[in-house]
């Protein structure tokens, strides 16, 4: 008897999704991106379900998108509208669904710190930190601390942040957790809470807020080129006269931000002042920028701004030698310093969120302060440097 032999059933294994990544470059619509891949009536149909939750004519060069086809057939098409969310456009044969979710990344804190000799860009970016770092330190110490005026050779910072990470690279910054930052002989401490209303914010370790009513200075990362004075020899008109404003120099161009919430009560052009804002605060404060080159697009008389709001931009219109803001503040009528400006803080913790509140401070200042490597978290490292530059000695 002979034996038979089985048949042999060959499965065919599904073919994998075909997944194409890429950026917008200059000139590309989404009809360009689709073409190759969905009809004209298709790609319209597909814009429409889109429309309400991410119009596709604001695709922006530099954006990744993706686009998966199954047995070339396009299933799904994804686009980074900004860091946080991504469009996400399913395709099928009933049609077209359209998302917005946000993007995972890894989160790993770290703690980062050195010592200042030039400035507070210079030092980060000896330590192999972005520029984004220096930004997100400033707006949370902005209140207190003129980063144009008030740095010191052997200014101290040391701070413990969210790093994110995307399929394994780094990509940029989460939050800035807590911040130990020694400016001359003054020692200010930051950390990020969010009370029990769901409202975040930074405080000192007393649960005062770090938020004032107005930032130390309209620019970021400036000299002052002259001060206040009630008698100041004009370099254009050539005779003495009150100078009441603060004159921050900077790179034309450089945006300029209002110090506080409030109003815009003029939007114009004077022979002398150039192009101008005057913003209104609260408890009679008047604000003044002078010289600007052009005005923020949003910018126009009666519209409320929010503190630390672009406004404008450095210029040198008017009575000008060079590109410089010429800032100033008015109280009740009457000309004040901006340097010597009392800006009395905002909201503190609430009374029934500070045992909490002081309970994430002593975690959050543990972790920053940790002395080695070993006694940390194992996703949490240490970097120490020194930039090394020419800041004006300490005093």
């Amino acid at each position: 008897m002979e034996a038979s032999n089985p048949t042999l059933s060959l499965v065919t294994p599904a073919p994998q999704p075909q997944q194409i990544t890429s950026k917008v470059v200059k000139g590309d619509t989404i009809s360009g991106i689709l073409a190759s891949y969905l009809t004209p009536p298709d790609i319209l149909q597909l814009s429409h379900v889109c429309q309400p939750v991410f119009p596709l004519s604001d695709i922006r060069p530099g954006h990744p998108y993706v686009l998966v086809l199954e047995n070339k057939i396009l299933t799904r098409f994804e686009y980074e509208i900004n860091e946080e969310q991504k469009l996400v456009v399913t395709c099928n044969p009933n049609g077209f669904t359209a998302t917005k979710q946000d993007i995972v990344y890894e989160i790993k804190r770290e703690v980062v710190q050195g010592s200042i000799d030039s400035n507070l860009s210079l030092a980060l970016e000896k330590l192999g930190q972005g520029p984004g770092l220096a930004v997100m330190m400033e707006d949370i110490l902005g209140w207190d601390v003129d980063f144009g005026r008030d740095i010191r050779q052997g200014d101290r910072f040391r701070l413990l942040v969210e790093k994110r990470y995307r399929k394994g690279q780094p990509a940029g910054y989460g939050h800035i957790l807590a911040i130990d930052f020694h400016n001359q002989d003054t020692t200010i401490r930051a950390f990020r809470f969010t009370d029990s209303k769901g409202r975040t914010s930074y405080f000192d370790e007393t649960g005062q807020s770090m938020r004032k009513a107005f930032l130390k200075a309209p620019l970021s990362f400036t000299r002052i080129s002259s001060g206040y004075a009630n008698r100041r020899f004009h370099p254009i008109l050539k005779r003495w006269r009150p100078h009441h404003g603060v004159d921050y120099a900077a790179p034309r161009g450089t945006p300029i931000r209002s110090v506080g919430d409030g109003v815009v009560v003029t939007k114009a052009y004077d022979k002398a002042a150039g192009r101008y804002i005057k913003i209104r605060h609260a408890r009679g404060y008047e604000t003044v920028y002078n010289h600007m080159s052009r005005f923020a697009r949003s910018i126009r008389k009666g519209v409320r701004v929010k503190q630390g709001q672009v406004i404008g931009y450095v210029g040198s219109t008017g009575y000008a030698t060079g590109p410089h803001l010429d800032f100033r503040v008015k109280r009740h009528g009457s000309y004040i310093n901006p340097l010597r400006m009392k800006s009395p803080p905002t909201n503190p913790v609430p009374p029934q969120d500070m045992a909490r509140f002081k309970n994430e401070v002593t975690l959050l200042a543990k972790a920053m302060n940790a002395p080695r490597l070993e006694d940390r978290n194992p996703k949490d490292r240490i970097m120490e440097a020194g930039a090394k530059g020419d800041a004006p000695p300490k005093g």
